[in-house]
């Protein structure tokens, strides 16, 4: 198929005779003149000579052009109206179209592609920004374009560079969009301390809503553990066994680090079957019953395990130096109109920062008392740290009791199993109460034939009448006597002899 030219004019055919393009040689990629301009996708293309023998070499792509609808696409990723872009296929051939000049840019080239890219996140004109960073306004700018603001602002050397572009009268016309952008944020008086400050009044409730729950946490856990009398009682069991095991090469000891309570699971016995800790909850599970519900008096700690107070402090430090920045800002603006903003802002903001810094203080000072009341330091020992080792004990007391109460249960089924019979045994004596059965039963079948022809040798009651002797008589003359069954007394004697080995052979067996 011959491409057409532009203007919907085809391309002549080639003469004839002319040389054929070899069968692997690369077709030439159509170009499109878009309506609107679109977004650059920032692909890595491959070169003809790379393309050959990979899956590209075999898509032909133009035959979706007539399928997808790329008019609809435009107006999805439209980002303005399509200017005169210079056509470089012109410049080859000579043609007669006008150039567009090149923008100039004073930024580095990854800067201006992410300037780019974080100028179209903000749907604002340059002159509404500006207005709205001036007046604090975060009605009209969201916390999402203040932070993508606050990447975007000109370092020195920018700044300096634009300045000397406006100092030198050089037309701005010429500079890109972004370039533009930059030059009138340069222009807004202690811009990074303006969006700080907007950043600051964003985000102050919900950090306070964070950091609060996190404080109250460490303070309840701190003073839960130094308050529990299960959790001491406890300790003093587990000192017990432990001056127990060590007093004969150690001496006694008059208190432990709490770190030491890791250690309970690993010392264990001499088939490693059962550890310290079992045999210690063991003990309580039956001496001090009411211990074993220790952990109930620690509710926070797991909370409280997961902050740390050197954290907090850090964000109540960042928070007092945001309001002091505040009112920095107010002063500088305490005849201004925008000062409304600023003056709300710290009459709502500054008891709640207070209250927190309050609050952090009771919870330092709980910290400090409960590690101390432990033999440990505050300084040196953080706060996640000192709750984790409650955690972790209370995680292996549950699951040392679980493992004593699936071990007894192992050992009461054991003990009933040796009280039942063996069920070999049991098995043996059934097949001999079976075979007995057999025998009596054959015993008795032949009791019952026995029997039977003894009652056919005699003559029936009614059988007997006036004459019987000499009709009886008659007929043995007549035919000689044979059993009912024609077998003779020698045949049926040794049927029986047969039978009865058998079955004392059986009753062998």
């Amino acid at each position: 198929m011959v491409p057409p030219l532009k203007g919907g004019i085809l391309a002549p055919p080639p003469p004839p005779g002319s040389m054929q393009a070899p069968p692997d040689a690369m077709t030439i990629k159509r170009k499109f003149q878009t309506k609107y301009k679109l977004p650059t996708l920032n692909w890595i293309a491959l070169k003809p000579n790379q393309v050959r023998g990979t899956v590209f070499s075999e898509l032909d792509e133009d035959k979706l052009y007539s399928v997808i609808d790329f008019a609809r696409f435009e107006e999805q990723f439209k980002l303005g109206v399509q200017g005169a872009f210079p056509d470089r296929s012109d410049d080859i051939n000579n043609s007669k179209r006008f150039k567009v000049p090149e923008k100039v840019t004073l930024l580095e080239h990854n800067r201006l592609r992410n300037m780019a890219i974080s100028r179209r996140k903000i749907e604002l004109a340059t002159d509404v920004v500006v207005k709205a960073v001036n007046s604090l306004d975060l009605k009209t700018i969201s916390q999402d374009c203040v932070d993508i603001l606050l990447r975007m602002v000109p370092n020195d050397a920018e700044t300096k560079a634009y300045r000397e572009y406006e100092r030198e009268k050089k037309p701005v016309d010429a500079l890109t969009d972004e370039d533009k952008f930059l030059l009138q944020l340069t222009k807004i008086e202690r811009l990074s301390q303006k969006l700080n400050i907007m950043s600051y009044i964003a985000s102050f409730a919900e950090n306070i809503q964070i950091i609060t729950p996190q404080v109250h946490a460490i303070t309840a856990a701190s003073r839960a553990i130094k308050s529990s009398k299960r959790l001491r009682k406890l300790l003093e069991v587990i000192l017990a066994f432990g001056n127990y095991m060590n007093s004969s090469k150690r001496g006694p000891a008059y208190g432990f680090k709490l770190q030491s309570l890791d250690m309970l699971a690993d010392t264990k016995t001499a088939d490693r079957k059962i550890s310290l800790l079992h045999y210690i909850v063991e003990t309580v599970s039956s001496k001090f019953p009411d211990l074993m519900g220790f952990d109930q008096e620690l509710r926070f700690v797991e909370r409280a395990c997961t902050v740390t107070l050197e954290n907090i402090l850090t964000d109540s430090h960042e928070l007092e130096k945001g309001m002091d920045l505040c009112k920095r800002e107010l002063a500088l603006r305490r005849d201004s109109k925008d000062a409304a903003v600023l003056q709300e802002f710290l009459a709502q903001s500054e008891d709640k920062l207070r209250r927190l810094q309050q609050d952090i203080k009771t919870a330092q000072e709980a910290y400090a008392s409960c590690v101390e009341y432990f033999g440990e330091s505050a300084r040196s020992v953080a706060t996640n740290i000192f709750f984790s080792m409650f955690v972790r004990f209370i995680k292996a007391f549950k699951q040392a009791d679980q493992e004593n109460e699936t071990r007894k249960k192992m050992e009461v089924a054991a003990q009933e199993a040796l009280k039942k019979p063996p069920q070999e045994s049991i098995q043996k004596k059934n097949l001999l109460n079976a075979k007995k059965s057999t025998q009596d039963a054959v015993i008795n079948e032949l009791k019952n034939k026995t029997r039977m022809v003894n009652e056919k040798r005699l003559l029936k009651q009614d059988e007997v009448y006036n004459g019987a002797l000499e009709d009886i008589l008659l007929g043995l003359k007549n035919e000689p006597y044979r059993r009912a069954d024609a077998v003779r007394r020698s045949q049926r004697r040794k049927q029986e002899n047969v039978r009865l080995s058998r079955t004392m052979e059986e009753m062998e067996l």
